[in-house]
């Protein structure tokens, strides 16, 4: 039977519906994580090392990595992500996006000094992460890996309210511990270790914790810039909002969130290239 619905939706392509809001509310990474990454990798401002980014998204690292005067290659599948991604790196004539995946992406064998994936290396296919890292990758070359990870969003009572909005519509974790959020993307150890393509005792891991507030309307839109509500039909996420609304404004009209930026290092093996 030939499927004839509405047009299905690939989860980690749906950011591009909202790319501008994405691009608002979405917030950056902390500059002692560019900084831990660029130490561990070797290299300085304005290095001549070719860098790639897996799944850059409007920019929000992109545009870190270009003010250092870093060579940069983004890759980002989604036009409407890429789009604004070109936007923002306007003012750095050595950043390139290009409109394609990880996966499809075809660089010259062994070139790049630092591969690195921010928000986006869990939406890398499982059996290409590592094959094409290794190919891309210079001998020693760093694969860096990182996440900005809600820990804490309001207070108690708004933990509380939340819990009852949501009932198991989708997958937001608000009963979980800290300490549980903060190692939500601890399978990369597992995979980096199994890999057998980077140094012993890889991966290295850095914490870098941060806060931010959101009143209503923007908790709102950062929360529509989520897959797992951009998955939700309209008339569910619609009503969701109505409630999630409610609560915020029922605990003084702001989330204060406390966030932890981690990040995993590894560097590959000295081999022949």
């Amino acid at each position: 039977m030939t499927y004839s619905g509405p047009p299905l939706r690939e989860q980690r392509l749906v950011f591009g519906e909202v790319a501008d809001v994405y691009d608002r509310r979405r917030p950056s990474y902390p500059a002692e994580i560019l900084d831990a990454v660029l130490d561990f990798a070797g290299l300085e401002d304005k290095s001549p090392v070719p860098v790639a980014e897996v799944g850059a998204g409007t920019g929000k690292a992109s545009v870190l990595f270009a003010a250092r005067g870093l060579p940069l290659i983004c890759l980002e599948p989604s036009a409407a992500m890429a789009a604004v991604a070109r936007r923002n790196l306007e003012p750095f004539p050595d950043a390139e996006v290009q409109e394609t995946s990880f996966e499809d992406w075809r660089p010259a064998a062994n070139s790049f000094g630092l591969v690195y994936a921010a928000q986006s290396w869990h939406w890398v296919s499982a059996e290409a992460r590592y094959p094409q890292t290794e190919r891309a990758l210079k001998p020693q070359g760093t694969l860096a890996v990182f996440w900005n990870v809600m820990v804490r969003s309001g207070s108690e009572g708004l933990q509380r309210d939340l819990v009852s909005a949501y009932g198991d519509l989708v997958s937001a974790s608000w009963g979980s511990d800290q300490e549980e959020r903060v190692e939500v993307n601890n399978w990369v150890v597992g995979e980096m270790e199994a890999s057998g393509q980077f140094e012993p005792g890889s991966p290295t891991i850095v914490h870098a914790p941060w806060q931010r507030s959101y009143d209503t309307d923007s908790w709102l839109e950062l929360l529509s810039t989520q897959s797992d509500h951009r998955m939700l039909d309209d008339e569910t996420r619609g009503a969701l909002f109505k409630r999630v609304r409610s609560a915020v404004d029922a605990n003084g009209g702001h989330v204060q969130v406390d966030y932890v930026t981690v990040c995993y290092l590894a560097r590959t093996l000295a081999r022949s290239q």
